[in-house]
């Protein structure tokens, strides 16, 4: 392929699924992309991208070849950024987080205050996707990190530990299960909120919890950490959620918490990116950003 440009124009293509979306992106009409597009698909006399609604969707082939055709772009754009540097405090760049609402509730807010001062023209836009989706978000690019326990992403992706998290048992003030320690048993006959969403480090959880023999009655299963918290307020129903957002939920909703009497149920909170970005420098930084408030003390910047 010459013209390098048609490589920009498939990975706006593909990040935006539309035509005149990654006209928009790329500053150029929609004639312009389109005849781009044309010259693509006779290249590799495929479709490449086919309507499906409103959006585009790649075709069987496409997607199989996505990777090499990205990866070759940021090959030229990992060469470009070695000798871009990337100043935060002048940066107008939007990052995009793959985050949960508990992440949103217990991690975004000392990593915002602190790009207000040093970075204030750098914007953030979270999103919560299926795993599957995750890891083709960070791989094109839609995502530029991934916070939380996400243990089945896959190959590609970098890893790194910011702390480890337990469950905890969380439950209203004065909830009678406080006047002692919590037993198995207690659980066992309680009302449960569950947390259930496919694809994140939760399921790993609620797999355990039926291994260890806790069959409880659950009286409201939903995907948002942050609907339990009004609901155990006001009814004797308890919450099996990390210690992190049990100790925020304390001072806002007046939440209670006790140790689970279950195996230790430990798990690391880590950022994902893909290989792609490693050496981006906007990516760097906000990494370095996350690891600054929420990692280890004394911690190292990256390996290479």
């Amino acid at each position: 392929m010459k013209d390098l440009n048609l490589l920009r124009v498939f990975e706006a293509i593909w990040e935006t699924r539309s035509v005149s979306k990654a006209a928009d992106r790329l500053a150029l009409t929609q004639p312009a992309v389109s005849s781009a597009l044309a010259r693509l698909r006779e290249a590799y006399s495929d479709p490449l991208f086919t309507r499906a609604g409103m959006q585009m969707a790649p075709t069987a082939f496409c997607s199989q070849q996505a990777h090499y055709l990205l990866d070759a772009l940021a090959l030229v754009q990992r060469s470009l950024s070695d000798v871009q540097a990337f100043d935060p405090a002048t940066s107008t760049r939007e990052f995009v987080l793959g985050m949960r609402d508990i992440g949103e509730a217990t991690l975004l807010a000392p990593v915002i205050a602190h790009c207000r001062q040093t970075a204030p023209g750098v914007r953030f836009h979270t999103m919560l996707s299926p795993l599957e989706t995750t890891n083709q978000k960070l791989a094109d690019g839609r995502v530029d990190l991934a916070v939380g326990f996400l243990p089945a992403l896959e190959a590609g992706i970098h890893r790194r530990e910011l702390f480890s998290q337990h469950y905890v048992c969380a439950m209203r003030a004065g909830h009678p299960l406080l006047a002692r320690r919590l037993r198995i048993g207690d659980l066992a006959r309680a009302g449960h909120i569950a947390i259930e969403y496919l694809g994140t480090g939760h399921a790993l959880v609620e797999r355990q919890l039926k291994e260890q023999g806790l069959d409880r009655p659950v009286v409201l299963r939903t995907p948002h950490y942050m609907a339990a918290a009004p609901i155990l307020a006001v009814t004797d129903l308890v919450c099996l959620m990390p210690e992190m957002l049990a100790r925020a939920l304390q001072t806002s909703h007046g939440i209670e918490f006790r140790p689970i009497p279950l195996k230790a149920m430990r798990f690391p909170i880590a950022l994902y990116w893909h290989d792609r970005f490693h050496r981006d420098p906007g990516n760097r930084w906000l990494r370095s950003v996350f690891a600054r408030f929420h990692g280890p003390a004394g911690v190292m910047p990256d390996p290479d």
